[in-house]
């Protein structure tokens, strides 16, 4: 197994779903709040566990981004890597001949849930444009469903339209679209994307906390303190 943590907050965040972590709580009165619950540290505890307990992660990973895993997953030094759906454009165009692949489902929490985090892109106008009305029929036409499906095939992701998900181009068991398209419905927006003060506590306290985590240098307690007593520090600056 290969987890290429040089970025581990977005893949832990997104993964927690399964098990029902959220990590940010918004209240009544609309701020938000960290918590750092049992919930929330299961995934966390399993990736630990691989990489310093049975030994079923490579510890080598940890510096790495996705693409650096694949040499070593072409040469068989790992026989699993857990990356976006993207990523299977570069398997295809750099593996070695021969090589051969699937894709598995993501991991399933509690009772089979396989809730995942994604991060939605947003298509906008901005407002001084003079060209308003232009950019929206060029969206218009960039959103209908044909033309959703040869974006999707192009980049390699899921579309969100459902009309263009239906499609059976993206219904096809080769490289992994099926696996994919199977799994769409249980995609749900990533626990970050409305916090205001995310990026910094991602940067300032989640990055390093969780990579000092899964190296093995603190352990879970001293994690949660960190994300939430200095993460609530830097969210209470944005909720003023």
């Amino acid at each position: 197994m290969a987890w290429p943590l040089k970025e581990p907050v977005s893949a832990t965040l997104n993964l927690s779903l399964s098990t029902g972590g959220k990590v940010f709580h918004r209240g009544a009165d609309g701020k938000v709040t960290v918590r750092f619950d049992a919930a929330d540290q299961r995934v966390p505890r399993v990736i630990h566990d691989q990489l310093g307990g049975d030994r079923s992660a490579a510890r080598t990973t940890l510096g790495m981004g996705g693409s650096d895993t694949l040499p070593g997953f072409f040469g068989g030094k790992y026989a699993m890597v857990p990356l976006g759906f993207s990523y299977r454009q570069q398997i295809v165009q750099q593996a070695p001949k021969g090589f051969a692949w699937t894709v598995l489902p993501s991991p399933a929490g509690p009772g089979g849930d396989q809730r995942q985090g994604v991060s939605p892109q947003t298509l906008s106008i901005a407002a001084d444009s003079p060209y308003q009305k232009e950019a929206a029929r060029f969206i218009d036409f960039f959103l209908r469903p044909p033309h959703m499906v040869r974006l999707a095939r192009g980049d390699w992701m899921l579309p969100t339209g459902l009309t263009a998900l239906r499609d059976p181009a993206l219904h096809t068991r080769r490289h992994g679209w099926a696996t994919g398209a199977a799994l769409a419905g249980r995609l749900r927006p990533a626990p970050a994307q409305s916090v205001r003060g995310y990026p910094e506590w991602k940067d300032k306290v989640a990055t390093p906390a969780l990579q000092e985590y899964y190296s093995g240098a603190i352990g879970m307690e001293e994690l949660r303190e960190r994300l939430v007593q200095d993460g609530n520090l830097v969210l209470a600056r944005y909720q003023r």
